[in-house]
């Protein structure tokens, strides 16, 4: 025998179900701190120990120095009497304009025109917050010739 649940019930279903995704975003937020923090360390034992790899578990982690654009404040680009999506028009990057700019689409650009002419142009620096920031890159380490060469031991031995 099937049991329907009421209206009330499913909405306090719906309702654990809202509770418990503003749980795991907080969750996901203190993580998302605590691997920025922590990369952060890393990062600064990889400079301090003059060691820009390593490898661990299989994985093989590098330091990466990374170039991050951001849009600086409406207030400010105001006071210096700018508008952002003029200013990225009239340098030939309107079509990264949809309602907003994504940042991973503008850095990503920004590294491409900065790459490209050396340089970022005057009126795009104004509208830019530009720092740098160290990253770390996480791949899987290649591990086939290691592998090989266990195997190519077992034989000998063997």
């Amino acid at each position: 025998m099937k049991i329907l649940m009421t209206l009330d019930d499913k909405v306090r279903e719906y309702k654990e179900l809202l509770d418990k995704k503003d749980e795991l975003a907080e969750q996901t937020k203190l993580n998302n701190k605590a691997v920025e923090d922590l990369e952060q360390e890393i990062a600064q034992m990889m400079v301090d120990e003059e060691k820009p790899d390593t490898t661990v578990d299989g994985f093989k982690y590098s330091l990466q120095e990374k170039t991050i654009y951001s849009k600086i404040g409406e207030d400010k680009l105001m006071e210096k009497g700018l508008d952002f999506f003029e200013v990225l028009r009239e340098e030939g990057f309107g079509d990264l304009i949809v309602e907003r700019v994504d940042s991973r689409t503008l850095n990503s650009a920004m590294n491409n025109l900065v790459e490209e002419i050396g340089v970022l142009p005057e009126d795009l620096a104004e509208c830019l917050s530009v720092y740098s920031q160290l990253k770390i890159s996480r791949r899987k380490a290649n591990t086939k010739a290691l592998s090989r060469a266990k195997k190519a031991q077992g034989e000998t031995n063997g």
